[in-house]
């Protein structure tokens, strides 16, 4: 009969104790991945070239607020992200980051962090129209055959308008904008998604985060498409302040 007792004294005790302990061993063991990736991420920046932050230094969250990675992707309740990992560097005139992005999304009972990379582009030449890139899916082609929603579509490239899903205001500038040439080469080294707005540009893979080798190709595959938009910035903010004026002109009629 004591030993019973004792046993069902002890159990509560010996539970809170291993739950404890588990929880001391699940923190340390993310800790410990934490600093592995942020060594890894800052061998990864001395290779390209770029300065390293193990954290947001750069105050890029608020500047980002209004793109859908950082607003659509996150749950109600659990909404703050956080930015590590940055690095920083220069091309041409445009300030190139790769950063590590991590979010929580609540699923009710549960939470659920995500952290995937990112390339982000600012130059404050450019004045690029909103839009989104992203790879068309079945659930796309159904709503366009409903007449439910549609995208932006190239006659004259049917290829890329078949693999993409590209939304966004101006349709005409987005037009002008994805030149053949930019084109042609999305649709031989798809991104996963594009976003761009004014003169910021966002890459990335849907809650993927990349391993140092990934990180390092995507990194030069974003710089490929930085230098073909360099190439339209000129034309671009013409066309963009044309629009504008119509709209302004509209608006007062």
């Amino acid at each position: 009969m004591v030993l019973l007792f004792s046993l069902s004294f002890l159990a509560p005790i010996l539970a809170a104790i291993f739950g404890l302990s588990l929880a001391g061993t699940m923190l340390w063991r993310k800790k410990k991945n934490a600093e592995i990736r942020t060594k890894s991420m800052e061998q990864v920046a001395n290779e390209l070239g770029l300065t390293f932050s193990p954290t947001d230094s750069f105050g890029l969250i608020p500047q980002l607020q209004g793109f859908a990675l950082f607003d659509r992707e996150r749950g109600r309740w659990f909404n703050h992200g956080k930015i590590t990992n940055v690095m920083r560097g220069w091309e041409g005139e445009t300030q190139v980051y790769l950063f590590d992005y991590s979010y929580t999304v609540s699923t009710g009972k549960t939470r659920k962090t995500i952290t995937q990379t990112v390339f982000f582009a600012n130059d404050k030449n450019w004045f690029l129209p909103n839009f989104h890139l992203k790879p068309e899916r079945w659930w796309h082609t159904l709503q366009k055959s409903l007449g439910i929603d549609s995208d932006i579509n190239f006659e004259e490239n049917p290829e890329f308008s078949e693999k993409f899903w590209l939304k966004g205001d101006f349709e005409a500038l987005i037009r002008e904008q994805f030149t053949p040439e930019l084109q042609g080469f999305l649709t031989e080294r798809p991104p996963a998604h594009l976003e761009g707005t004014n003169y910021y540009l966002l890459g990335y893979k849907p809650k993927k985060k990349m391993d140092p080798d990934e990180t390092i190709w995507f990194y030069r595959h974003c710089l490929e498409i930085v230098a073909l938009l360099q190439q339209k910035k000129g034309e671009a903010l013409l066309k963009l302040a044309e629009l504008e004026k119509v709209k302004e002109i509209k608006l007062h009629d």
